[in-house]
């Protein structure tokens, strides 16, 4: 926690020193583009092409960069890219990040790590500077396609153009290209590796990686139709039928963490409001540049009720779901849906939005997704501050914070008696 708030920190310092002569922008502003890029949220209350220098738009570029990585991923980079040896401690600090419980392996994930950013990052590169190429400079080009390149797999959202991508909503390589990234980032690192090691031995794939592609697949798939659907005498009514499809594509893959949007979720009816909503609140998987409650966690749930229902133990591809492992999907959710809660009832008693616009908001940031109705500018003071707060939450973890800052040490573990009491 500390040292995504230390990050956060000095990118907030150097965002504000950067603009101070040119642009000037208040320090909360400055906060808030920091803290949304380390998280990688996406949400924004200047425009970042127009309103930040190029040097806090690198600044930009680098947080988001080192927040997609996760903080104890890029502090274990620096003594290895050095040749100093990596302790049991960092080994230890940086596994745990990624939602792992051995720190054995180490080493070999985190360079699996940066071959993976490196490759995926280079990939999607290139078809966005041919397109960027056409449009301005080479030298532009270069930039602009590598600042997005590194918003898409990290699943920040982040844009050097005022609209966000709606200006290539008529257009295939880019938001290809982008799809592309953001859904190769939200499947987290450690299934990379497993694919590999697996792929080499010709070994199945684990109930993990099992439940991340079918769970990413469905999700895309269901949010893709019913996105379609909705809106297809709403948002997508100008478009023609390959243009409708793609848009729906790419607006059922980008709400789950990565913020980028074709068109405005501002033009999109209730309905589609509650599709996108939903989306976000599932999120990416674990151990991945994205947010949300993650998709193994929604996986989780679905089997145990779907089994509940059946009368059956919980069970996944044929093996058994642990309690514990219950209790944990069951401590994250009520979290989750809590927070969103307060925290949607806070900004009503500040903020004068309708209920449907903070509640976008709101998800979005402890999602760190980054789509927005609009209103994000428009916060006071006090509402970007509890974006603030959300956003550093989403990216950190739920669990993580509340863990770190409630656990008291037990000296002795009690067996209790088992409490029936009816539900339902």
């Amino acid at each position: 926690m500390f040292g995504f708030l230390s990050l956060i920190a000095v990118g907030t310092l150097l965002i504000w020193l950067f603009n101070l002569s040119q642009k000037p922008i208040s320090l909360i502003n400055a906060l808030f583009t920091a803290t949304s890029a380390v998280c990688v949220t996406g949400l924004i209350v200047v425009d970042t092409g127009s309103d930040l220098t190029l040097m806090s738009q690198v600044v930009v570029m680098a947080l988001i960069q080192l927040g997609g990585l996760g903080i104890m991923t890029a502090m274990t980079i620096v003594p290895f890219l050095m040749g100093q040896r990596i302790g049991i401690r960092q080994r230890f600090y940086f596994i745990k990040e990624k939602g792992l419980e051995y720190p054995s392996g180490a080493v070999k994930l985190l360079i699996q790590i940066l071959k993976v950013t490196i490759l995926f990052e280079a990939i999607g590169f290139i078809p966005l500077f041919i397109k960027f190429s056409e449009e301005m400079s080479h030298k532009e080009a270069l930039f602009t396609a590598a600042f997005h390149s590194i918003s898409a797999f990290c699943n920040a959202g982040f844009s050097l153009f005022s609209n966000n991508l709606e200006s290539y909503s008529n257009s295939f390589m880019i938001p290809g290209a982008i799809m592309f990234l953001v859904i190769l980032g939200g499947l987290g690192f450690p299934f990379y590796m497993e694919w590999v090691s697996k792929a080499k031995s010709h070994k199945r794939l684990s109930p993990y990686a099992k439940l991340v592609l079918s769970t990413t697949s469905m999700l895309i798939i269901f949010g893709f139709l019913l996105i379609l659907f909705v809106e297809w005498k709403g948002a997508f009514v100008e478009y023609n039928l390959p243009l409708k499809l793609w848009n729906a594509l790419f607006m059922a893959v980008t709400p789950r963490t990565a913020g980028f949007d074709t068109i405005s979720p501002s033009n999109f009816s209730k309905a589609g409001y509650i599709i996108v909503v939903l989306l976000m609140i599932i999120g990416a998987s674990p151990a991945s540049t994205g947010g949300g409650i993650k998709t193994t966690t929604a996986g989780i749930l679905w089997c145990t009720v779907k089994s509940n229902l059946r009368g059956k133990k919980p069970f996944l591809f044929n093996q058994s779901i642990s309690s514990d492992l219950i209790v944990n999907t069951t401590t994250l959710i009520t979290l989750y849906l809590t927070t969103i809660f307060v925290s949607v009832v806070l900004l009503s008693l500040f903020e004068p939005f309708s209920f449907d616009q903070i509640l976008f908001e709101v998800v979005s940031a402890l999602g760190t997704v980054g789509l927005s109705l609009g209103i994000t500018p428009h916060l006071s003071s006090a509402g970007k501050l509890v974006l603030v707060i959300l956003m550093f939450w989403g990216r950190v973890g739920l669990i993580t914070f509340m863990y770190g800052v409630f656990k008291k040490r037990e000296k002795e573990n009690i067996n209790l008696p088992r409490a029936y009491i009816p539900i339902g």
